[in-house]
């Protein structure tokens, strides 16, 4: 085989793995809805109301919290804790893979610049939600439901953003794709916040 043919193979087999890389990028970003409510029939009721009216991640806020463990699931600082952990660390694994998803080639400019403000939005959310643990622990719910609205306003820029993008004529499949993941995956995330809000805005607290 001529050198330069051998060359340009090797540099064919190399980008297909760049591809088969960027592939789990957009893999890893998906989510998938639980199919059913099962979840509700043995979940305690404090879970049930924290995520009653969440939207339409309700069925996955009520088995989220339901793995949380028996004293925080019958506690309220205690699900709200949890609740937040539980989007602090999804957020931080979300900011690395569109920071991932940000290098991938040829992406649409406008689905670019989405994933660009995403990642602003995104940046702070670990500094904002250890402030809502914090007044959590400290028993001071108004502030830590300023902290968690100001979480899901993040959010909310990162899916307008990502909304606008999609009216892009330049736009790809993998494109519409990935913003469709991270569009379920922030109502997901936003579902969570909610159902903290809704545990210490619960009438047994006082503010």
């Amino acid at each position: 085989m001529p050198y330069r043919l051998f060359l340009v193979l090797i540099g064919v087999c190399a980008a297909a793995v760049a591809v088969a890389a960027d592939e789990q990028h957009l893999l890893r970003l998906s989510f998938r809805p639980a199919s059913s409510n099962q979840a509700s029939k043995s979940a305690e009721p404090l879970v049930l109301s924290a995520c009653r009216g969440v939207g339409k991640f309700e069925s996955e806020c009520i088995s989220t919290l339901q793995s949380a463990s028996k004293s925080q699931k019958t506690d309220a600082n205690g699900l709200a804790f949890f609740a937040l952990k539980y989007v602090e660390d999804h957020a931080a694994n979300l900011t690395m893979d569109i920071a991932k998803a940000g290098t991938i080639p040829n992406l649409d400019p406008m689905f670019q610049a989405a994933l660009s403000e995403c990642m602003d939005q995104y940046t702070p959310l670990g500094d904002l939600i250890e402030d809502a643990i914090n007044a959590v622990l400290a028993n001071a719910y108004g502030d830590a439901k300023t902290f968690i609205d100001a979480t899901i306003s993040n959010i909310d820029v990162c899916d307008t953003k990502l909304r606008s993008s999609s009216n892009s004529h330049g736009k790809t499949a993998p494109d519409v794709q990935l913003a469709a993941n991270m569009n379920g995956y922030n109502c997901f995330l936003k579902s969570l916040l909610s159902a903290a809000n809704n545990v210490i805005n619960s009438p047994s607290k006082s503010h």
